[in-house]
């Protein structure tokens, strides 16, 4: 029905706005057809009618944003986000287009970060940024491919200035922890981590967040690592389905040749979603101790597969 509705309005736009410059008469009957093609399912035949309108009547935001909602609809996140923009650059006082651009923005941002298209993401971001410098979850999602980008210094930024447009964001704050660490300013993400549990108390991403901290300055002996599986197990006690802590615990058993343990904790972790290569490596290192040569080389397998699409992520 918003679909239905957006057509609509750009249909009945051009009569209904007597300050607006004339229009090609072909441009209203487009859009009109464009109506009646949605109303029967033909989305596709509909959007090419709304984009020859759009040509012909290029300063009409309205049929942009109809556009819009048909890719949307669709699936074309992409395109819908491209087409909402354009109408947020023509009518830019339109406070209910602006709010949805930033909603199918951040849609389409989940989206690339669930395809590891993070050169994709960050350019998204950075547009999205530009357009809605006040909203914390758009600062998030920048931080969020900074990170993936590692451009950690700029993450450091991005999510420090999401935390300070929205102090109760517990995302925010984690994120920023991890983004410190990330740039190797262990001392700061201590420091936000504390801020953050004495905050967010029942927070199970910081907990978990702060567990890999100190898994790292127990490496350096700046802390010890008792007290990092003691974090990573409250966390796992709030959450059972962090995979990221499941991991590190895995790794902490294979540390200690505890081989059984390793693979059960990289069992739950590919489990609960992560399939990456440290993953898939540290799982053949285990299953390799236990004998299990088959499944180890298949894990094996996993990992250069996902070492490869990890170094495509990162190109221009």
């Amino acid at each position: 029905m918003k679909l239905f509705a957006a057509l609509l309005s750009a249909v009945l736009a051009w009569s209904q706005a007597p300050a607006r410059a004339p229009e090609p008469p072909e441009a209203m009957t487009l859009a009109r057809r464009a109506y009646e093609l949605a109303r029967a399912g033909h989305a596709e035949e509909a959007a090419a009618s709304l984009r020859e309108a759009a040509r012909l009547a290029p300063d009409n935001a309205l049929y942009r944003s109809a556009l819009g909602g048909i890719y949307e609809r669709q699936g074309k996140l992409e395109e819908a986000v491209s087409a909402f923009f354009e109408a947020v650059r023509l009518d830019g006082a339109n406070a209910r287009l602006r709010e949805h651009l930033e909603s199918v923005s951040l849609d389409y941002g989940a989206a690339l970060a669930r395809e590891r298209r993070y050169r994709a993401g960050l350019a998204l971001a950075r547009q999205t940024v530009a357009q809605f410098s006040q909203s914390s979850s758009v600062y998030l999602m920048l931080g969020l491919f900074e990170t993936r980008n590692q451009e950690n210094l700029a993450a450091v930024s991005a999510y420090r200035r999401a935390l300070e447009l929205n102090p109760e964001s517990a995302e925010a704050s984690a994120g920023l922890g991890m983004a410190q660490s990330s740039a190797g300013l262990m001392k700061d993400a201590e420091a936000t981590f504390q801020a953050g549990l004495k905050r967010f108390p029942q927070d199970a991403m910081h907990r978990q967040a702060y567990g890999v901290l100190l898994v790292k300055l127990a490496e350096t002996g700046s802390a010890n690592r008792s007290r990092a599986v003691e974090m990573l197990e409250s966390a796992l006690k709030m959450d059972p389905s962090l995979a990221e802590a499941h991991y590190q615990l895995g790794s902490l058993a294979l540390a200690d040749d505890d081989a059984a343990t390793a693979a059960r904790e990289f069992a739950l972790a590919a489990a609960n979603g992560l399939d990456d290569s440290r993953l898939h490596y540290g799982f053949a290192r285990a299953l390799r101790r236990l004998g299990r040569a088959q499944e180890a080389e298949r894990r094996l397998e996993l990992f250069r597969e996902r070492k490869k699409a990890e170094a495509g992520s990162l190109e221009p």
